[in-house]
């Protein structure tokens, strides 16, 4: 058999030895299989020569011993190899299916699904998404401005291209009224400004509020003045004994307004009692709101000539007080007339709580609406007449003195300049004559001074302000004013005469010792009164707000009631943003509606003020559409009856029980309702339940008993009723303003939005979720005990992606803090939280404190350069490699509190096909400020700990898919 000319048949060449079959503990596959084709092929045309028939005995003929061919063409090496496939088909499946026997290395969900169900643990089949949703009341005169919607009403949403549209359905009754489609936060205060005295001779224009009800440390703050240290500029408004006094610096006027200009001078007269205190300012900037009706004013104090300083700085925006009610009102048993005064001083007067001012209302038989109608009017009252001279006032001309604009006196001739006969011995440019005198120095009388020209419309009792650069400015009261020709400063010409007045409105005796010169004064005359507006409140509604002032009286708010937070964000310019909150209480006062909203945090974003809407008429929803089935007919005579539903899923919410989530099924039989169970085990013969089973294609199974565990299905003719809803997962993850097209139109409803994309959705449990929580049942038998019973409990939670729990030290004690995520990534839905801290708070030690927190997103960014064999494409090698990094550092593969290292990053892309080296530039923190430059060795993820006083949640280290850039480098 050694002659090369002879056939090849390997005959004389042995068995190869077989590689013994061995599984390592932890494999993600078991070899199983006893051999392959090729291996099954040798031994048989191996054994072909050694064969005979029946018992082995050395001595029997064998029949095939002559056969030398192995021809592959040949009948009986062509059976062999035949053979030789058959029984690699069947070792194959052999070993598939000892793999599939196993919860590590099954690869089909049917295979997990199983195995789960004989440890008692349902795969997980998926939550739906929820969503609040804002309703819009028609309020058009003649409309009801009532509306109510009914629970489960449903709502289509405009799906993106290529999307199915999904339909939610709302989980409770609203009744919606117009008057809650979008209420305002405050957003102005009155404008009751006074003069303060701060030095003997420093003034300041200050907005007078509630003592109190500043922040301390507030800029400009005065706190606990007696109102006896202020000058007025209303003094007819009400004030109390000791209030706050904040510096401003804008003022808004009326419309009236608008021919104000910048560098111009306004005039603040303030008065207390019979004493009168002035401050002028200047106009820095001036815009006529036209929309909002009134004239903003920006103000500065003119500067002291004397003794220059830098201005003081004022406060340019006014915050918001720090609300305080006192005690509430009680409701009044005794009638009480529904009139303006009994409203003001029985409602208005005084901070209700909402459910005694319902009791109030219910029992003096009033309309909530008129209450309202009247309570709003009140905050406006008509104008009452103010002291003529106080107020803010502006003027209607600017000119200066009789003189100004004399020839220089060199310039006279000699015979007016000197001898006895000369008009002007006196050299009016050397000795400045004031605007009290005429040019030669002689006191002006009985008038005081003389204007440039006439000016019409100067009447007793108005304000003059003189402004030089050289003198500090003064006010003065005009006594009268009149035309008259005057000569002087070699000049002719009509002139207007003033004479002044004093405190006491008479004329002054002597002219006012100020040296105003006559050259470089200016006169402000004409003043007029402008009408001070309220001033609006500029500071944003701030995050961590729990109560926010509205600017009207709302009556009806429940407590516990969702509300829509929606509008531009006052951090990010250009940004909007919308929250939910829950309304813990409202306080009626001072004819305003305060909402106390529930929590300690508080609000999650900063508003502007101006552009806030809250939406009142708010109500759950969730995914799924309705469906009602006939199931068909009950046999009393067949045990373990089943049915399956016709349209999957079926949808499941989420709820605070040790599953997550409960079913949407409602079965009826001869209309009598049935429970659902997990099992039928333990039921009672005569027990109306039965036991629900979804199988790999989400189609949910319903298994009725036998008479002993579980009553039988009665007989009956379509006698099994099913109402469930159909739809769950992330396809119901809705963008929002997205679900706007209600299927039914109830009557007064305009429209229909949700504010937030809809959250908290679950697919059924992946194949991989399913291999890591069945065990879970086993590990902690549905109680939470250890650190890791919080952690696996959490993680199993149905739309839970992620979850961690650390021991946190507060105050000396130990505290867990659960840091969870949601299923797509983000932080949970708020339902699901709170479900989940309720089914925790059931199942766990009641000494043992726990908090729950949405764990922290960082990011990191990484470059490499990459030599590439030339055999291959760079192109593909670069998009192999960076769909791996996307892949083994995103969200799924990732865990909490999990480093990433360089070492981890490279020996990734070296595993890439056509990879030959690797140089990792940028391995660093992503958003931060990094360590050191370049690559970082080690990228930490911290787990829960206390930080800066507070606890911190986990943090997961994930890929920032923009900023991973991987180059090709030449060798």
């Amino acid at each position: 058999m050694s002659d090369d000319t002879l056939a090849g048949c390997h005959c004389c060449e042995g068995q190869q030895p077989r590689e013994p079959i061995y599984n390592a503990p932890g494999l993600p596959a078991l070899a199983w299989r006893v051999d392959t084709q090729p291996g099954f092929h040798q031994r048989m045309l191996t054994g072909l020569p050694l064969w005979h028939p029946g018992e082995p005995d050395p001595g029997a003929p064998r029949p095939l011993a002559a056969l030398g061919t192995r021809e592959a063409d040949d009948a009986t090496v062509a059976l062999v190899d035949a053979a030789a496939c058959m029984a690699d088909v069947l070792s194959f499946y052999q070993e598939r299916i000892a793999n599939e026997g196993f919860l590590r290395t099954a690869t089909e969900r049917r295979s997990v699904l199983e195995l789960a169900r004989a440890v008692g643990y349902e795969l997980r089949p998926g939550v739906a998404a929820g969503v609040h949703l804002v309703f819009t009341v028609e309020d058009a005169p003649g409309a009801p401005g009532v509306c109510t919607i009914a629970a489960g009403t449903p709502i289509q949403s405009v799906p993106p291209q290529d999307k199915l549209p999904q339909v939610f359905e709302t989980s409770g009754e609203l009744l919606a009224r117009a008057e809650w489609n979008a209420l305002r936060p405050r957003l102005t205060r009155p404008a009751d400004m006074a003069l303060l005295d701060v030095a003997s001779d420093s003034r300041r224009l200050v907005l007078l509020l509630p003592q109190g009800s500043m922040p301390p440390g507030t800029g400009g703050l005065h706190p606990g003045l007696a109102s006896g240290d202020l000058y007025r500029l209303d003094p007819g408004l009400p004030v109390d004994a000791t209030v706050d006094a904040l510096e401003v610096a804008r003022v808004y006027l009326g419309t009236d307004a608008n021919t104000i200009q910048a560098g111009d001078l306004l005039l603040f007269v303030g008065k207390n009692g019979a004493a009168l205190r002035q401050l002028v300012l200047r106009a820095t900037e001036v815009e006529d709101e036209k929309a909002l009706q009134r004239v903003r004013i920006g103000l500065e104090p003119l500067p002291d000539p004397v003794a220059p300083a830098a201005p003081p700085r004022l406060q340019w925006h006014v915050p918001v007080g720090v609300l305080s009610f006192g005690n509430f009102a009680q409701a009044q048993l005794e009638s009480v007339s529904f009139t303006s005064g009994n409203i003001a001083n029985t409602i208005s007067g005084h901070a209700w709580q909402e459910s005694e001012l319902q009791a109030m209302v219910t029992i003096q038989g009033w309309s909530g609406l008129q209450l309202v109608q009247a309570v709003t009017a009140s905050l406006h009252p008509p104008a009452t007449p103010v002291a003529p001279e106080a107020g803010a006032f502006s003027f209607g001309a600017r000119l200066g003195f009789f003189g100004n604009n004399a020839p220089q006196w060199n310039s006279l001739p000699a015979s007016n300049t000197k001898g006895s006969a000369a008009y002007y011995p006196t050299d009016w440019d050397s000795t400045s004559p004031s605007v009290w005198t005429d040019s030669q120095g002689a006191a002006l009388t009985p008038q005081h001074a003389y204007l440039e020209r006439p000016v019409p419309g100067l009447v007793p009792g108005s304000w003059v302000v003189l402004d030089s650069p050289a003198v500090k400015a003064s006010t003065y009261a005009l006594y009268d004013a009149r035309e008259a020709a005057r000569a002087d400063y070699g000049l002719s010409g009509r002139a207007m005469a003033l004479r002044m007045a004093g405190s006491d409105g008479k004329p002054l005796p002597a002219p006012p010792a100020e040296a105003f010169k006559f050259r470089d004064t200016t006169a402000h005359v004409a003043s007029r009164r402008q009408p001070l507006v309220d001033l609006p409140i500029e500071a944003p509604v701030a995050a961590g707000t729990v109560r926010v002032e509205l600017s009207t009286m709302v009556l009806g708010l429940a407590r516990g009631k969702p509300l829509a937070f929606v509008g531009p964000r006052s951090d990010i310019p250009g940004v909007d943003a919308a929250e939910i909150a829950v309304l813990d209480d409202v306080v009626h006062a001072n004819g305003r509606s305060t909402l106390v909203l529930k929590g300690k945090n508080g609000l999650q974003f900063s508003y502007v003020r101006e552009g806030l809407r809250i939406h009142a008429n708010v109500v759950a929803a969730t995914h799924g559409e309705s469906v009602q089935e006939v199931l068909g007919n009950g046999n009393a005579a067949q045990a373990f009856q089943q049915f399956t539903l016709r349209r999957p899923p079926t949808t499941h919410l989420s709820a605070a029980s040790a599953a997550g989530a409960q079913s949407t099924l409602a079965l009826r039989v001869n209309g009598l309702l049935w429970s659902e169970r997990p099992s039928l085990y333990g039921a009672g013969p005569d027990e109306h339940v039965f036991a629900t089973r979804i199988d790999n294609e989400a189609r949910m199974s319903l298994l009725f008993g036998d008479g002993r565990q579980g009553a039988r299905l009665p007989t009956g003719q379509m006698n099994l009723r099913a109402s469930y809803r159909t739809g769950l997962g992330r396809d119901g993850e809705v963008a929002a303003d997205t679900l706007t097209m209600p299927r039914a139109m109830p009557l007064g409803l305009r429209g229909v939005t949700n504010p937030l994309p809809a959250g908290g959705a679950q697919d059924p449990e992946k194949l991989e979720d399913a291999r890591r929580n069945a065990p879970l049942t086993l590990l902690a038998f549905e109680r939470v005990v250890s650190l890791p019973d919080y952690q696996d409990y959490a993680r199993a939670f149905p739309g839970i992606g992620k979850a961690r729990a650390d021991l946190v030290s507060v105050g000396g004690a130990l505290r867990v803090l659960v840091s969870v995520l949601g299923a797509t990534g983000g932080a949970p839905d708020g339902e699901v939280l709170g479900n989940l801290r309720k089914a925790i708070a059931d199942q766990s030690d009641p000494s043992q404190q726990f908090e729950l927190a949405a764990a922290a997103l960082r990011y990191f960014r990484c470059s490499a350069s990459l030599v590439i064999d030339p055999q291959y494409e760079a192109d593909t090698v670069l998009a192999d490699g960076r769909a791996r990094l996307l892949q083994a550092y995103g969200f799924d593969a990732r865990d909490l509190a999990q480093p990433v290292t360089a070492a981890a990053v490279q020996a990734l892309l070296h595993q890439v096909p056509g990879v030959v080296a690797v140089e990792l530039q940028v391995l660093q923190p992503y958003g931060e400020d990094p360590a050191g430059d370049g690559a970082q060795q080690v990228l930490p993820a911290f787990g829960a700990r206390r930080d800066a006083g507070s606890m911190q949640p986990a943090e997961l280290l994930l890929i920032n898919p923009a900023a991973v850039q991987l180059l090709e480098a030449k060798p």
